[in-house]
């Protein structure tokens, strides 16, 4: 009996292992599915920028993304191009319907104030483990940052500095390019004549006006909390002197930096105020024109304004994890200094922007805009700044049309104030 019992349990135990071992082969059959481990599912990330494919610079952008999706089949992106302007509206309508993409490429002042709203993930952690932070620029990476925590990372620098018309130069008897804003105002009344003005700049109700009148504020020795000072009030008085005297057009109020590259590539403006962007373009485009570039005239003090761009990641995203693996991936400098390279941008990583082997410090106009960088100041207001920068543009506007300059400065300082941190 005892003999039958103890066969009836060895049989039940191999039963019972037999089980176990079906059990343990049919998991591994769920989990590998049709044959493909879970990290090889493909992740398709959405990604929002306003880079036009059509501009040669923006385009060395959007190539990262066809060479990362060859070197990982995993990953595949659906990009939607939004003008400038629309882009920022576009994701305060996807925050409130919660149909946000993966990834934004954002213009480095509008970064905080989305971020405040809620539109951009906290990456902090992520940038931590990284442990490249440390590599970027202070203004751009400063820029990625609120309340302590990294909310993106920055993608590209610039910076504007004066154009100038060399043969023009030569026709006025201007030896040498103005270093002063004494030597501006001079220099742009001798070149101006019936048929062009001695200087152009970008003067329309956006962010450009903005860009462009800041770095006179900040060379006259004010700021954005001293907007109705007497620093303040001669930087803007100076932008008005130069059109009431016929040296800039009244236009300029309606032109963005486009605009202004049209006025100079045919001879309707001697000098303009511009970004290294537009080099590519001159270079293709007017090469009979015998032109150049130099640092911004100063006043009290050198300056000119960071420009560029940063990554972010939205809040909504369902791999943050993946869109962090792209954005590191285009800052490894093998891959961000061709790009930057080519497009005819500036990188924000130290160790990028002083590698020897790049145009940038090989090309002495490109280097221009290099040593421009050194003097130029971000945009980092805080949450608010949009609301300020409309408040300057309307005042920018309002001085060029020929209202009291100060009037309009200490109008505009009492907007201002509160809406600083």
């Amino acid at each position: 009996m005892k003999s039958h019992l103890k066969l009836i349990c060895g049989l039940l135990f191999l039963m019972l292992i037999g089980l176990v071992g079906c059990s343990s082969d049919g998991a591994s059959n769920d989990q590998q599915g049709d044959g493909k481990n879970k990290t090889d599912e493909v992740v398709t990330l959405k990604v929002w920028d306003y880079l036009n494919p059509d501009s040669p610079p923006e385009k060395e952008q959007l190539e990262l993304l066809r060479k990362y999706e060859e070197s990982n089949p995993n990953i595949k992106f659906e990009r939607t191009y939004f003008p400038f302007a629309d882009l920022k509206t576009k994701l305060l309508q996807g925050i409130a319907g919660n149909e946000l993409p993966d990834i934004v490429i954002i213009d480095n002042p509008d970064h905080q104030s989305f971020a405040a709203a809620g539109v951009f993930a906290d990456i902090t952690k992520e940038v931590e483990a990284w442990g490249e932070a440390d590599k970027y620029f202070e203004g751009p990476k400063d820029s990625t940052i609120l309340d302590g925590k990294y909310y993106g990372i920055p993608n590209n620098s610039n910076a504007l500095a004066l154009y100038y018309n060399k043969d023009m130069f030569e026709e006025a008897g201007i030896t040498e390019p103005p270093k002063t804003w004494e030597d501006l105002k001079e220099a742009a009344k001798k070149l101006t004549t019936n048929d062009r003005k001695g200087l152009a700049i970008a003067a329309t109700k956006s962010e450009e006006g903005t860009f462009q009148f800041l770095p006179y504020l900040w060379q006259s020795g004010a700021d954005l909390d001293s907007f109705g000072s007497p620093e303040a009030i001669s930087a803007m008085t100076f932008i008005q002197d130069l059109v009431k005297e016929g040296s800039m057009s009244e236009n300029i109020i309606n032109w963005d930096q486009q605009d202004v590259l049209v006025q100079f590539q045919t001879g309707k403006a001697a000098m303009m105020v511009n970004g290294p962007w537009q080099l590519p373009t001159l270079r293709e485009e007017s090469k009979d024109m015998n032109w150049d570039v130099v640092l911004m005239p100063e006043d009290e003090q050198a300056a000119s304004i960071l420009g560029g761009e940063n990554w972010a990641i939205t809040a909504t995203t369902e791999h943050k994890q993946e869109a962090f693996d792209f954005i590191t991936w285009t800052q490894q400098p093998d891959v961000l200094g061709p790009m930057h390279e080519l497009g005819g941008r500036l990188p924000n990583r130290e160790d990028v922007a002083s590698d020897e082997n790049y145009e940038w410090n090989k090309d002495p106009q490109l280097q221009v805009f290099v040593q421009q960088i050194k003097t130029s100041k971000p945009r980092a207001y805080g949450t608010k700044y949009p609301e300020i920068s409309t408040i300057v543009q309307e005042a920018l506007q309002r001085s060029i049309t020929g209202e009291d300059v100060e009037k309009v400065m200490k109008e505009s300082a009492e907007k201002i104030e509160p809406l600083l941190p």
